[in-house]
């Protein structure tokens, strides 16, 4: 069932832990199943698979589909552990999803639409179980208008920004809303951390009012939200797994679940892909579907898989085959990994103009941290931007130095 030549080079353990990233619909059941055993049978290092399972955040979907493999044997201290990362799994889920409720309530009481992303729901909505999905993080989307009343009302239930936050002027607030994607929360208890998003780093002007016209009401736990429609919700789980360099194979494994439930026209998508400048994730999503879980590659008019060049597909493979998270503080410690996501970037990111580049290169909400001028004097900052980077890189050094 290993198709292919990459993941049949991999290790026994790395492939198990991309059959088990998983639960597939009864429709390929079997398929995963008979994956699972040939990777097993071929000499399984447990040790290795608890720590891969750990690095890609699959402990409940992975326990949940050796489980029903008939006859499978696994040495007791590995399910042991599997068990304790699977029900562990399940108690953030629980705490998700009561902060997810609270929130929800809040929201409702004051008439503003909100609309969760990934997480519980969508652990809900793919497997009809909240628990299966690990989640380090809530994300909520909001629309511009109301970002401020929301903020208001989280900040009432007690929910605060992240220690890296520091006020910002109402020249440098607008340029935040301008520049960035979302803010960061933490709960009271400090144990369920929120990013609350405005736009998606892939949006094109008017893409996300028409992502919210779209939107479908939704109702859980008698609290009402915006659920994006299929569409939509496939392209942006493309998008935030091309974003990291799909770096964990959980993210495979929820377009994986779509995929072979068949629930989406991907011609249409790829439709609306090509709109909005999502093609490229969208393509190199499904050629890594087929790579790695042997689904299918759908038909689709003309042939857009030129896009995709041999870097833009060997990246993902290299980055889920990383010992750590590439993402996480140190991830990208080596210079030549630095340089491979940085030309990763430059090949799946729309190309910007020239004023959107200049833009980029301009901001750093760092620097309005490091140097506080006043709004009227609002345009030192882009002239001063080099002194400024070179003034907190030896400040971090002077910090980890003292």
């Amino acid at each position: 069932m290993l198709n292919s030549q990459w993941l049949q080079s991999a290790t026994p353990a790395f492939r198990l832990m991309i059959a088990t990233s998983w639960l597939a619909p009864d429709s390929w059941q079997k398929n995963q199943e008979e994956t699972i055993r040939e990777a097993i049978c071929l000499g399984m290092d447990w040790t290795e698979y608890l720590r891969l399972v750990d690095r890609h955040r699959t402990p409940a979907l992975s326990w949940a589909a050796l489980k029903r493999v008939p006859g499978l044997e696994i040495p007791e201290p590995a399910r042991q552990e599997l068990q304790k990362r699977s029900d562990a799994c399940r108690m953030q889920a629980v705490r998700h999803c009561i902060h997810l409720a609270r929130m929800l309530k809040a929201f409702n009481r004051a008439g503003i639409p909100v609309m969760p992303m990934k997480g519980p729901i969508l652990s809900l909505e793919l497997y009809g179980d909240v628990g299966l999905r690990q989640s380090h993080d809530l994300d909520l989307m909001v629309t511009p208008e109301d970002l401020a009343r929301v903020q208001a009302c989280l900040e009432s239930m007690g929910w605060r920004q992240d220690a890296a936050w520091f006020p910002l002027s109402p020249r440098q607030w607008e340029q935040h809303l301008r520049m960035e994607q979302h803010l960061n929360f933490i709960d009271p208890q400090r144990e369920c951390p929120l990013e609350l998003h405005w736009r998606f780093i892939w949006d094109q002007p008017g893409l996300n009012s028409a992502r919210w016209a779209r939107s479908v009401s939704s109702v859980w736990q008698g609290c009402a939200y915006q659920a994006m429609n299929p569409i939509d919700q496939v392209l942006y789980l493309c998008c935030h797994g091309a974003e990291h360099a799909w770096s964990r194979a959980k993210w495979l494994g929820d377009l994986a679940r779509i995929h072979a439930v068949a629930n989406v026209d991907w011609e249409a998508a790829m439709e609306q892909a090509r709109a909005s400048r999502q093609e490229k994730p969208l393509l190199l999503s499904l050629r890594l579907l087929h790579m790695l879980h042997a689904l299918p590659v759908p038909r689709l008019p003309g042939n857009p898989w030129e896009q995709l060049s041999p870097f833009l597909v060997d990246s993902p493979l290299y980055t889920l085959q990383m010992d750590r998270d590439p993402f996480a503080v140190g991830g990208l410690d080596l210079l030549p990994d630095r340089l491979r996501f940085f030309r990763y970037e430059r090949q799946i990111l729309p190309r910007k103009n020239w004023r959107e580049s200049l833009s980029e290169l301009a901001y750093c909400r760092e620097d309005f941290g490091v140097l506080r001028l006043p709004d009227r004097l609002f345009w030192a900052y882009a002239p001063l931007r080099p002194f400024l980077w070179v003034w907190r890189h030896l400040l971090r050094r002077r910090t980890v130095s003292g």
